[in-house]
């Protein structure tokens, strides 16, 4: 039962390492232009820093955000912030979002005490661009939660 999604995880390292490249490319091309050409466009070596900004983005999110599942529990971590985590013995049910709902919410918990939790942890890569044409489609995540609150109900009684 132990399973990681991490969407989007294999993208955001292709694209970040696509970007490193791009980012040295246009370091060197910047500083043979100001030697050869014209010291004045030394300016320009703000582009080579903002690519190198989105690599670490695109590598830093690519990483973090994920969903995990442990027979004990199940832990989310979106972009910033600490881990979330909610045992499998305080879920009352996995509730699946509504259409036209945040496009990042993946599901909703609601515990046994009857508060709702959101589960928004999947990254969505603006550099992909199937998440500009269309919804993302959350239905891993949402069997994979489905699929780990029934194994731990079949094995708690």
């Amino acid at each position: 039962m132990n399973r990681v999604i991490r969407r989007e995880g294999n993208i955001s390292t292709f694209i970040g390492w696509m970007l490193v490249v791009m980012a040295i490319l246009a370091f060197i091309t910047v500083i043979l232009l100001a030697i050869f050409a014209e010291p004045a466009l030394l300016i320009f070596l703000f582009t080579p820093v903002i690519a190198l900004i989105g690599a670490w983005v695109n590598f830093h999110l690519g990483a973090r955000a994920r969903l995990e599942i442990t027979p004990e529990e199940f832990i989310w971590c979106g972009f910033t912030g600490r881990p979330h985590r909610i045992a499998w013995r305080d879920l009352d049910r996995i509730l699946l979002p509504v259409p036209g709902s945040r496009y990042r919410l993946a599901a909703a918990a609601r515990l046994r005490d009857g508060r709702i939790v959101e589960i928004d942890s999947l990254w969505l890569s603006p550099t992909n661009p199937a998440n500009i044409l269309s919804p993302p489609d959350h239905t891993e995540a949402q069997r994979a939660l489905i699929d780990g609150h029934k194994a731990y109900l079949a094995r708690a009684f």
